[in-house]
This record gives C-alpha cells, structure tokens and sequence, in this order.
C-alpha cells in the first residue's frame, strides 16, 4: 500500500466534508460508467460510513442502483496551488485530496429514513435547511443509502491549510504557480539546492537525473 494512503477515519471524514461532488461508477448492460451526484454522509458508531445520494426513480442511473451488489464511488477536491518546477515534469503537479471507495447501495423505501437522508445530504451543503422539510414532502422522491465497505483517501501536496487541518506535514513549495491557467507568482529563486543539483541558469530550477 502507497505510505500516503489515509485510513483514519477523523481524516477521511474531513476530506468528505470538504467535497462536493461523489462519482459513483455504475454498470448497465452497454457497461460500465461514472454519474456525479450530490451526497451526504454519516458515520456511524462503529465507524462504518454511510452515503445518502438522491435522483428520479426511473432513469438508468436509478436502475443500475438498484440492480447493483456493489458500487464504486470517488471524491475529489482543490486542484490548487498547481506548481511547475522546470525542467522537470514530473514536478508538474496541483494540490488535491481525494476518497475513493466501494459500498452497497439500497433504495430507501421508510419515510423517516427517506427523510433523514434528505436533511444529511442538504446540510452537507448548508448549515441550516432553509426550510422545514417533513417525510411527506419526501414521499415522492428516490433516496439511496451506500454502505459503504472500504474507503480510503489521499492528500497530494497538502497546502498549508490542509496540513494543519489534517495534522500531516507541510512542505513549501516553490516554482512557478499557476491559478486559472496563468502564472500568478514565480519564486523558483527560493529552489533550495544540494550537491547534487544542478541550478538551471534559465529558470532557477534544480535538474536532476
């Protein structure tokens, strides 16, 4: 297993708060696919999560999830901070964290669980439901749970804010950042460089082979 891999569960859950969007891969009969939905979540007392996800009854997605003994699922989140170090690409990369994961999904047919499914899921996007919302204004409505079965998740090139938040370690980085395709700041003058590196004169980069 790669040593970046997280399993702890106070880590994923923080990772799943900051997502927005799961992609659940799905199969049908033409095969196999991705469908981004909006999601909640909750973890249980024995650490067990589950995900609450919502969509219309009678589409393809709905029939793979009822059909399906297991799902795969993935999150994602930041794609910031992207740093360029010349010349080497490799060194090419963003800030991202991710969840990815398996889970069995059941179609939520109990209105109290339909409705607390529904709460969970909009108050991972809002701290207070605008409105009240009762079971019958949910009868109507196609509600999935995923329990889940195994999740894991990675942080690659935590910003400054996420290692503190996560309590994992914080590397600066320097090199050229990009934000919206642009340079936005260069400080590859700071590239720290050992005796076996290289200075490229051009770009203030290390090379190594």
């Amino acid at each position: 297993m790669r040593k970046d891999i997280i399993t702890d569960h106070a880590k994923l859950s923080w990772i799943l708060d900051q997502c927005q969007i799961l992609h659940l891969g799905l199969t049908n009969q033409r095969g196999t696919y991705v469908v981004p939905v909006h999601y909640g979540y909750q973890e249980g007392p024995d650490g067990h999560y589950t995900i609450f996800i919502h969509g219309t009854g009678d589409g393809e997605k709905a029939a793979a999830l009822d059909h399906a003994t297991l799902i795969g699922f993935e999150a994602d989140h930041g794609h910031e901070n992207l740093i360029y170090t010349p010349p080497r690409p490799s060194d090419f990369s963003p800030s991202f964290m991710s969840v990815i994961g398996t889970g069995t999904p059941r179609r939520l047919t109990n209105p109290q669980e339909k409705l607390t499914a529904v709460r969970t899921l909009i108050h991972h996007y809002v701290n207070t439901i605008p409105v009240a919302i009762a079971a019958d204004d949910v009868k109507n409505l196609a509600v999935w749970s995923i329990t889940v079965t195994h999740i894991t998740g990675r942080v690659h090139n935590p910003t400054a804010k996420w290692a503190h938040a996560l309590g994992i370690p914080f590397k600066e980085r320097y090199g050229k950042h990009y934000q919206d395709g642009a340079v936005i700041k260069d400080d590859s003058d700071h590239l720290a460089v050992d005796d076996q590196d290289v200075l490229d004169a051009a770009t203030g980069a290390s090379q190594k082979e």
